[in-house]
């Protein structure tokens, strides 16, 4: 059975999206900030996963998951980087559905990535 710690972060985790748009809902252009440097640390913790090799001591969905995960986190990231460029409304930027389905997408992926983890055999090999 999970540690407490694990439950409340997948919790965390499978509230990321709805957190995310209340964020910018509530905080404008610095939750929208916010966001995306979220985005862009999972993005960076993703890619050096893979630089580690994490991909090959993981069973095969697991390490599929890990690869559409730092996908999601590349296009959310790159959805977002309007708003750090001055947009007055994260809203008004034709990419904002993109952006909604690529960070929900992320968020989802990584609940069911680390959701795995927390197994007992953790997704390797």
């Amino acid at each position: 059975m999970p540690s407490r710690t694990g439950r409340m972060v997948l919790a965390s985790s499978a509230m990321g999206y709805p957190l995310t748009q209340l964020l910018i809902r509530r905080l404008g252009r610095r939750g929208a900030v916010v966001v995306e440097t979220v985005c862009a640390a999972l993005l960076a913790r993703d890619l050096a996963m893979l630089a580690k090799g994490t991909a090959r001591r993981l069973r095969r969905g697991p390490a599929l998951l890990l690869w559409l995960e730092t996908a999601a986190a590349g296009a959310a990231t790159l959805t977002g980087v309007p708003v750090l460029h001055g947009e007055e409304s994260q809203r008004s930027t034709p990419l904002e559905p993109l952006r909604r389905a690529a960070v929900g997408l992320l968020f989802g992926l990584h609940t069911w990535r680390f959701w795995i983890y927390l197994k007992p055999d953790r997704g390797r090999r």
